[in-house]
């Protein structure tokens, strides 16, 4: 263990220090795409949902930016987000799946780690909830016994052999500059309507979190593809037991719950992966955020009513957010980042399932 830490320590630090400043900066914010579309949907406040999407356009044109100049390659991730393999059921049914429960949740799995800094008991409740059905989801037979035999024949193979928006829309010996110009034409164009549409958008305070946000996620996959990582993963070959999870990667909340779990079930450093370490660090960064501002204060459920309602919300982002492969945060920043059409998919499944539970709100409040 001491030569995992020996060379692994600088590693869990870095990662950590994104997960602060991604949770401090949700925490001052209200980032919370659920929230958003409640706020746009009920009263066309578009300032939350605002963000989130710029949030989207900026990791896409930065991470453009970064693999153009070879910090970075994103073709091989974990999760797979460029597969030859589109899982179009997993992503459309999955995703709405997750999208309704976080309406009855109040928040996707990072809102309520969020809440978890704020001193919210029905955060914490919900997020136990979200890490356990992700744990038997991913660490069981549940999933590949009876919801795999389901979705799998929802899937097509590209012959492309990716599924990224480059790789499917220019000749093969051009894939790199196409994926250049799309994120940097998809990135700022979003950026440039968020601007131009929506004056609230425009204060410092949306923007500024929509680039803290936006480049954390970016800098986590130069993290954790780029040399150094390279350089971690060459070590870990060596290593008789080396960390789990070593690829690149950045900020997703789904499978990383279950992990959570997991690490528990058997604590040792060879279990802590970024996604463990960002669950906790974006609660610690939002209790930083919350203790500085003096809004930190014990909470728990409204009503016995609320306490049923959130629990069933989720299980149904746990449920949803693995099936689709991606939450909120895994396939809305860090899956459309890559350009996998996958990814934009499932977005708009969680979106459109978001969408419809705030309409159908009024029917259980």
């Amino acid at each position: 263990m001491e030569s995992l830490l020996s060379v692994f320590w600088p590693y869990f630090l870095m990662v950590l220090a994104l997960a602060l400043i991604f949770g401090f900066a949700a925490q001052r914010s209200a980032f919370c795409p659920v929230g958003g579309v409640r706020e746009w949907v009920k009263e066309r406040n578009p300032v939350r949902l605002a963000t989130y999407f710029g949030a989207i356009g900026v990791v896409i044109a930065i991470t453009a930016w970064l693999e153009a100049a070879g910090l970075v390659s994103l073709n091989t991730t974990t999760p797979p987000y460029r597969s030859g393999d589109l899982a179009w059921g997993r992503y459309l049914i999955g995703g709405f799946i997750f999208g309704f429960g976080m309406v009855l949740a109040a928040g996707c799995g990072m809102r309520n780690l969020i809440r978890v800094g704020e001193g919210s008991f029905k955060g914490l409740w919900l997020v136990a909830v979200m890490s356990v059905v992700a744990y038997i989801m991913t660490r069981t037979e549940f999933f590949a016994s009876w919801v795999l035999p389901v979705v799998a024949p929802m899937t097509t193979t590209l012959s492309a052999g990716q599924q990224d928006l480059g790789t499917l829309l220019a000749s093969s010996d051009s894939v790199e500059s196409a994926r250049l110009w799309l994120g940097s034409v998809i990135g700022l164009a979003l950026l440039a309507f968020l601007l131009w549409r929506f004056s609230a958008f425009r204060r410092p305070g949306p923007i500024l979190t929509s680039l803290v946000i936006g480049g954390v996620v970016a800098a986590g996959f130069v993290l954790t593809g780029g040399d150094y990582g390279q350089y971690l993963q060459e070590e870990a070959m060596f290593m008789e037991t080396p960390p789990n999870g070593l690829a690149t990667q950045s900020f997703t909340f789904a499978a990383p719950m279950g992990d959570v779990v997991y690490y528990f079930s058997d604590p040792q450093w060879a279990l802590v992966t970024f996604g463990v370490i960002a669950v906790f660090g974006l609660a610690i960064g939002s209790l930083i955020s919350a203790l500085m501002q003096g809004t930190f204060q014990w909470k728990g459920f409204a009503s016995i009513k609320d306490a049923w309602l959130s629990t069933v919300g989720a299980v149904m982002v746990g449920f949803g957010a693995v099936l689709a492969m991606g939450c909120s945060i895994g396939h809305g920043l860090t899956g459309t980042a890559t350009l996998a059409l996958g990814s934009f998919m499932a977005l708009a499944a969680i979106l459109a399932g978001a969408w419809v539970g705030v309409k159908l709100e009024k029917h259980w409040q």
